[in-house]
């Protein structure tokens, strides 16, 4: 049954499950007087000043609704602390096997979180402190902080799995005798004290002087390889590789400089596994750096240059990198400040380096991590494989018909995983030349980049290729020199499609893609019916069942460049990756031929009125062709009396918002009554994320804080 709140999947025997879908209060510090708001933060703990903060309207009743929620905020603060505390430690531990211990009990910390969002229906994880520090984990437990005592950080660790494990032992004391919440915090506490004791055992023999118990090293089935030396290693090095305004840069240049930014890295101390965030604009030094981390044996991760402070601290909270590389450091905690390294400084030193040969290492060996692009919750981190890079050319050069003689450029930004995969990743293994940009893609950037870089290959969005057709750029496209465009990232409407070609005389291939799979997995060109299974990719139906019976239905995708999984997210990871297979929550329709159609996310097919409704399709019917439109996207939710129906959000030109609204109004009257929206909203933009993702559910939530009124 649902919870009544937020409207989760609840277990029928847990009616008074705790749901704090939503729940964000105002705290008190109440050394420093501050007011913070959020759900939850590390020990409880100000971000200001790291004074003690005070809850308003907290109730001392261990049997209310406000004492339960209370117990549900100090867990998450227990478990934020202990990720947050364990990432600093990994960080600054000098012994490796020290590094790699607190590193395993950072992602623990980070495991029980999530299973507390599920269990008590937080819709978000809590950020996390924006400048921790350790003498809060130090005060929290109770432990003397002795900054040059390097059995401190053991003291600590101890010190606070016994409280955490004191604490949940004191909520299943009050909880009801066997009911599921009793049960839950049980197994929280069994395993803060199983960590505690191991951390105990490995601090009496580091004191003994017996060390810490070394990993034993994965067998290596094949010879050792790497992914960035996979990459360049086939293409004629005086080829050009990139380009980036009036920079230029060959194959033999780039790996040249790829191995000096590796010997840099070595020099400042990087280890295998060690992780660097690249937070730069996209160009030669974004790829050198990215490349150079795999090429050392770290772990690259691309960083949205504008993130967002809170988006940034959750990040850096959960990941604890090594290095960080950026154009300034003011914008990062001053608890991570000490390892940016400025993009000039690296630039310098990557001259002066002697480069390196690569670190070879196993194929399951994670290399780097994209993130996903976040439209259900904070975005994940997808770990993947040096394996990758064995083939992840082949659709492109299968497909796509890319050689070495196409010039690439793809609009979005690197840290997306779409164009780093297609663009950068693909067209250096065939030995292309990929166009950069530092630029944030608008219409007229894009344009005048095609226009002066002459790409005859063009990767970007729907919602780009639409806003080109509205400025009329689209035939100066063609004119360019283009003579392929590639459509991924969102659902590619038939009637854009179908404006672009008439347009520019170019087809256009649709390409369906993860950053969990890397590669476009589906494909459709013009002349296809449907997306089509690309090469080196095997798909099975979910519910074999469904999709014989044209219902919607998940896939499940097997291919060479399958991400290893998600960081910190083992409940997420086991609903998506099944038996070395993904399986996303967007679903599809069979085609006649045997081909594939997107048919949304599994919260674009709602039931109204007893009957099913695809939000993709009903958009596509209503939108297309409509004169002065720009974009539109539909969204169920409950009308005045409760029962569910659809709103429409639609974005006009300027001056056209009445005559735009009855066309679509005309429009839905054609359709049967469970398919015709009852709200319409004009507003000045759909909603997305930074890759370019509609996010629905913030189309929801403006209603909600308008009222909840559809209309």
């Amino acid at each position: 049954m649902p919870c009544p709140q937020c409207q989760q999947p609840r277990a029928a025997h847990e009616p008074e499950t705790i749901c704090c879908a939503g729940a964000r209060s105002e705290w008190h510090c109440r050394q420093c007087g501050a007011t913070s708001q959020g759900f939850a933060f590390p020990y409880g703990r100000c971000p200001a000043c790291g004074g003690e903060l005070a809850l308003g309207q907290a109730s001392s009743d261990p049997g209310s609704h406000a004492a339960a929620l209370t117990a549900v905020r100090t867990a998450f603060e227990i478990e934020l602390g202990g990720r947050a505390f364990y990432q600093r430690a990994a960080v600054d531990a000098t012994d490796d096997t020290m590094r790699a211990l607190f590193r395993r009990f950072a992602v623990m910390e980070g495991e029980h979180m999530e299973a507390l969002c599920r269990r008590f229906h937080v819709t978000d994880l809590p950020a996390p402190a924006t400048d921790f520090r350790v003498e809060l984990a130090a005060l929290f437990a109770g432990v003397e902080n002795k900054p040059q005592d390097p059995g401190n950080l053991f003291r600590i660790a101890v010190a606070l799995e016994n409280r955490a494990a004191a604490f949940y032992e004191a909520r299943a004391a009050q909880a009801a005798a066997g009911s599921a919440d009793q049960l839950h915090y049980l197994e929280l506490a069994a395993e803060e004290r199983s960590h505690a004791e191991i951390l105990s055992t490995q601090y009496r023999q580091w004191r003994e002087g017996q060390g810490l118990p070394v990993a034993a090293a994965p067998a290596q089935a094949a010879a050792p390889l790497n992914a960035a030396a996979l990459l360049l290693d086939a293409a004629d090095p005086a080829r050009i590789a990139l380009v980036c305004g009036d920079q230029q840069l060959s194959y033999g240049d780039l790996r040249d400089r790829v191995a000096r930014a590796a010997a840099v890295w070595r020099q400042r101390g990087l280890k295998p596994g060690d992780r660097v965030a690249i937070k730069l604009p996209d160009g030669i030094d974004w790829v050198v750096a990215f490349l150079g981390t795999i090429w050392a044996g770290g772990v690259a991760v691309a960083v949205n240059p504008q993130i967002p402070a809170a988006e940034w601290d959750y990040i850096l909270d959960e990941a604890g990198f090594n290095v960080i590389v950026a154009t300034a450091a003011e914008d990062t905690p001053a608890c991570w400040r000490d390892r940016v390294i400025l993009v000039e400084e690296g630039r310098h030193a990557v001259a002066a380096a002697s480069p390196i040969e690569p670190h070879g290492v196993d194929a399951d060996t994670p290399a780097f991590w994209c993130h996903s692009s976040g439209t259900s919750g904070k975005p994940k981190a997808v770990v993947h494989r040096h394996g990758f890079a064995r083939e992840i050319e082949r659709v492109s050069r299968e497909r796509v018909g890319i050689t070495a003689g196409d010039r690439l450029f793809a609009t979005s930004r690197l840290f997306f995983s779409y164009p780093q995969t297609n663009s950068l990743f693909a067209g250096l293994k065939i030995g292309a030349t990929v166009i950069l940009d530092p630029q944030w893609p608008t219409v007229a950037s894009v344009a005048a980049t095609v226009e002066r870089m002459r790409p005859t290959v063009l990767l970007s969005v729907p919602s780009l290729y639409r806003s080109l057709l509205h400025a009329g750029l689209a035939p100066a496209i063609a004119a360019a020199g283009v003579t392929r465009c590639v459509s991924a990232g969102e659902a590619l409407p038939e009637s854009l499609r179908r404006a672009w070609r008439e347009a520019t005389g170019i087809g256009m291939l649709d390409g369906y893609g993860a950053s969990e799979t890397l590669i476009l997995v589906l494909t459709a060109r013009d002349d296809d019916d449907g997306l089509q299974v690309s090469p080196g990719v095997t798909v099975q139906p979910l519910d074999a069942k469904a999709a014989d019976d044209g219902i919607p239905t998940r896939l499940c995708f097997r291919t060479s460049t399958l991400a290893l999984g998600y960081l910190d997210r083992p409940a997420a990871q086991a609903q998506s990756f099944q038996g070395g297979v993904f399986c996303p929550a967007d679903l599809f329709l069979r085609t006649p031929s045997g081909g594939w159609r997107f048919a949304g996310r599994e919260d674009s097919l709602v039931k109204i009125k007893g009957r099913w409704v695809n939000l993709v399709e009903l958009e596509e019917r209503l939108a297309a062709g409509t004169p002065g439109l720009l974009e539109a996207a539909s969204v169920c939710v409950p009308d005045e009396d409760g029962v569910d129906s659809v709103a429409l959000f639609y974005v006009a030109r300027t001056g056209e918002r009445v005559k735009v609204e009855q066309a679509l109004r005309d429009r839905a009257a054609a359709l049967p009554p469970h398919q015709r929206p009852v709200g319409w909203h004009a507003i000045e933009a759909l909603p997305r994320t930074p890759t370019g993702k509609l996010l629905r559910r913030r189309l929801v939530d403006m209603l909600r804080m308008a009222g909840g009124d559809s209309r």
